[in-house]
């Protein structure tokens, strides 16, 4: 039989296990993307910059409201530390692909504090199952070796885990397997907890696909902390990087190593704290009579805003009729995205599949849509074609257009907070955002036998502390009233921004209270390690 105890692949699995049981106990307090600490420094401060923009006069007031934030921010910090309990990794359940010999990653995971009734094994593969259960029985090791698909587990089966690990061993777009489909499945169903880790392990690219028009539709829309420090040489705007897609396409193919790393380390998290809560959100039949449009007309909106068909004939019209999404393409970055894609990929392509993924008749590609549009908001009175408008119903228009945070004109903070805010914030409430923390994201390389492997641990909060504080939309205005539940909100918001930024730069932009770089700073992302540069 086949042996899979690889000295690279061993120490590769060392280090991401270890990492991702430390990132939940010993380091738990660290991994949530909003520390007590930080929350209260941060609220102070805004508060600070508020009062002195009330100035003495006001010192009566200023009592009053320093009384009532107390009040509501303790209030807050206990809710949180509900939220926020501690874990030991005997607690810890985990779930992993089986392969020939389980017993690999159950030493790995047992020396680091797990134990086997916590531990879930899948195999899909009737042959590899039996040589898994004979492995295990050999050596009267009892743990739950599920025989299956594991995006059928995900999606039929009620189990939560702290811990994923997703060792696919094709690329992350594969023709053999379905690991979109089963990310896809994972953060639908919730498998994961409200702070856990997700381990993946992807093979490089294969030659199977033009890898350089996959990665050009996910790029050209991307800017800043998201794209590979090479992609300066390319030297274009999103805009025009979509506009010679072809020439880009190339280029990255050049320095496909830098592109596909990069890739892997930001699609997920922007799976998982955006793609999927859109999804969700857009799905939701209730939302959409409530909220947006109804199944059919909503429908007929989303046909007219694909077409990018220009009839004008004079450059005012055209700026007039232009989709606003064509214009500044990086304003609209999975918009983008899924445009790109259907521009420029075959039918039969898996990321079209992917995007056309349906549920409730929306699909992916339509709510991508919908939620870039509503996250733009503020662009309605622009005077170019949002049609964000098209897709609202009268009371989500109404709530939102009346809806601002107090502080919006008196510029006390780093980013005038903008409306987005508030749609993301809708989005966390219906959709369940998992938002990865940047600074506890590693990366590994390692070259086993003749492939290249490129492995991350991601740790995600759901952030309910936030989410779960705030009522439903319709809810809203009373509760912003009390200006002490917005400071907490946009303390959250803060940090939450400080520990996601360089990940995905579209979460909760213009949410900061405060600078990054100094007194307040923020993480960033460290490098992807190589094993075999190391071990040499």
């Amino acid at each position: 039989m086949q042996t899979y105890k690889q000295n690279l692949k061993n120490e590769a699995r060392e280090k991401l296990v270890k990492h991702a049981i430390q990132s939940l106990t010993d380091e738990r307090h660290s991994s949530f993307l909003v520390s007590q600490e930080h929350f209260i420094k941060m609220t102070d401060h805004f508060n600070k910059m508020f009062f002195k923009f009330l100035g003495n006069k006001n010192f009566e007031y200023i009592n009053q409201y320093n009384w009532l934030f107390s009040s509501e921010r303790n209030n807050w910090l206990k809710f949180y530390k509900e939220k926020c309990k501690s874990k030991l990794a005997s607690e810890l359940k985990v779930l992993y692909l089986s392969g020939p010999e389980p017993s690999n990653d159950i030493e790995i995971l047992c020396n680091n504090g797990i134990i086997l009734e916590n531990i879930w094994a899948i195999e899909s593969d009737k042959k590899i199952y039996k040589e898994a259960l004979k492995s295990l029985i050999e050596n009267k090791i009892h743990i739950k070796l599920h025989r299956g698909s594991l995006a059928e587990f995900f999606e039929l089966t009620n189990h939560e885990f702290d811990i994923v690990y997703f060792d696919a061993c094709t690329p992350i777009i594969s023709t053999q397997q379905s690991p979109l489909e089963i990310i896809k499945q994972l953060f639908v169903n919730k498998r994961l907890t409200g702070l856990s880790t997700f381990i993946t392990n992807f093979a490089e690219p294969g030659d199977n696909y033009n890898w350089g028009d996959i990665l050009a539709t996910w790029f050209a829309t991307k800017e800043f902390y998201e794209v590979p420090s090479v992609d300066d040489e390319f030297g274009m705007s999103p805009l025009e990087k979509s506009s010679s897609f072809p020439l880009y396409s190339s280029f990255i193919n050049q320095h496909l190593d830098s592109y596909y790393d990069t890739f892997l380390t930001h699609f997920i998290p922007t799976i998982a704290s955006e793609i999927i809560p859109m999804w969700q959100l857009s799905s939701l039949g209730s939302v959409q009579s409530n909220h947006l449009l109804n199944e059919q007309l909503l429908q007929k909106e989303l046909k007219i805003i694909k077409s990018d068909k220009i009839n004008a004939d004079n450059s005012d019209k055209i700026l007039k009729e232009i989709p606003h999404y064509i214009l500044s393409i990086d304003s609209y970055p999975l918009l983008n995205w899924v445009r790109l894609i259907n521009n420029n990929l075959p039918k039969d392509h898996a990321l079209r599949q992917f995007i056309n993924s349906s549920r409730k008749k929306m699909t992916i590609e339509d709510a991508l849509y919908i939620g870039s549009l509503l996250k733009r908001f503020e662009e309605v009175d622009s005077g170019f074609n949002t049609f964000i408008h098209n897709i609202c119903g009268e009371g989500l228009k109404e709530i939102i257009t009346n809806l601002d945070f107090f502080d919006r004109n008196m510029n006390l903070t780093c980013d005038i907070p903008m409306k987005n805010l508030l749609i993301e914030l809708l989005l966390g409430i219906y959709g369940h955002s998992y938002i990865a923390h940047t600074e506890k994201t590693i990366g590994i390389k390692y070259k086993a036998k003749n492939t290249w492997m490129y492995s991350n641990v991601f740790v995600f909060d759901q952030c309910r502390y936030l989410y779960d504080f705030l009522p439903t939309l319709d809810l809203w205005e009373s509760f912003f009233e009390n200006i002490s539940h917005q400071t907490i909100i946009r303390g959250c918001i803060d940090e939450i921004r400080r520990n996601h930024l360089h990940l995905n730069n579209s979460l909760f932009k213009w949410g900061f209270i405060e600078g990054i770089y100094g007194e307040f700073s923020h993480c960033t992302l460290s490098g992807r390690i190589n094993l075999n540069i190391e071990n040499n």
